[in-house]
């Protein structure tokens, strides 16, 4: 097994939980949701790991990138903020260095990692 770590998403939907930002260091859980009917992509992040304490989404374009690379996944699915998210305009929006990690079978890492430049 190996540790994959993705790097820069974008959480939205802060305003619907009533919390301000996301919290640097404790770890999200994510969790695909094709069932949502808004967006059959979507990615919840929740703040428990038993996926109860739902939170944020991540941002579509995100979602719809992350959705593939969680067909990999074996086990847990989480999220760490590396920075102070940054409220885009007046959205409830956080940019911020979000980390993905998960684990994954060592041929299923490789498939999915970046080309080096």
């Amino acid at each position: 097994m190996k540790n994959v770590i993705i790097r820069n998403f974008c959480v939205v939907g802060m305003h619907h939980t009533g919390a301000k930002q996301l919290e640097v260091g404790p770890l999200h859980y994510c969790r695909h949701e094709p069932g949502n009917r808004k967006d059959c992509n979507a990615i919840a992040v929740y703040g428990d790991s038993h996926l109860h304490q739902g939170r944020y989404y991540l941002r579509r374009e995100d979602a719809l990138k992350l959705k593939t690379v969680l067909n990999f996944a074996k086990g847990s699915c989480y999220l760490r903020a590396k920075n102070v998210p940054i409220k885009v305009l007046k959205a409830a929006r956080a940019d911020a260095e979000l980390q993905h990690r998960l684990r994954c079978c060592e041929t299923d890492a490789d498939s999915i990692a970046e080309p080096e430049i």
